[in-house]
């Protein structure tokens, strides 16, 4: 018969290597999507921000976390036009562009929104929703360039915004 240090030590060795296999099999499965996209360590490193993305199991699975995160991200980047809309030194020449690409940020994380929810039930409306966030991204830059003012910060919040859509055009594909 094992002896009790034995046995703690068996179970030890188990808990050790099964997760670790597992883990390893299931980042196998955000590394394979992220290979996909415009910016492979980008996208590993925001899916690995979310434990979630980690336990993922199936595509569907990690696209619906993916484009949960797509929306949250969108969302807070919204929430910095609005501190740029309300500071004092933000020049008065950007506030037309600012409060129009405002709500074409939040139509952004909405379609992300809606993209995770209808990866659960339909890959091809999910794909048309994360095209309507990418539409929305690029009516901001396309106002943001007839208006001709280059705005930096905004700027960063497109491209950021237009990587989630690399990971979702991926992950509805």
């Amino acid at each position: 018969m094992d002896s009790p240090s034995q046995k703690l030590m068996t179970l030890l060795t188990l808990v050790v290597i099964f997760p670790a296999s597992s883990a390893s099999a299931e980042s196998k499965l955000v590394h394979k999507v992220c290979s996909k996209t415009d910016n492979y360590p980008s996208c590993v490193a925001a899916l690995q921000r979310d434990p979630r993305a980690a336990k993922a199991t199936t595509l569907r699975s990690l696209g619906i976390i993916a484009l949960q995160i797509a929306s949250k991200n969108t969302a807070d980047s919204r929430k910095d036009v609005d501190r740029m809309l309300a500071d004092p030194k933000t020049s008065s020449s950007w506030k037309p562009v600012l409060k129009t690409c405002k709500a074409n940020i939040d139509n952004a994380a909405r379609q992300f929104s809606t993209a995770s929810f209808d990866l659960a039930e339909d890959k091809m409306s999910a794909n048309y929703d994360v095209m309507m966030a990418w539409d929305e991204i690029h009516a901001c830059l396309k106002f943001m360039r007839s208006s001709k003012r280059n705005i930096p910060p905004l700027v960063t919040i497109c491209t950021r915004a237009n990587f989630f859509v690399s990971i979702g055009l991926v992950v509805t594909d």
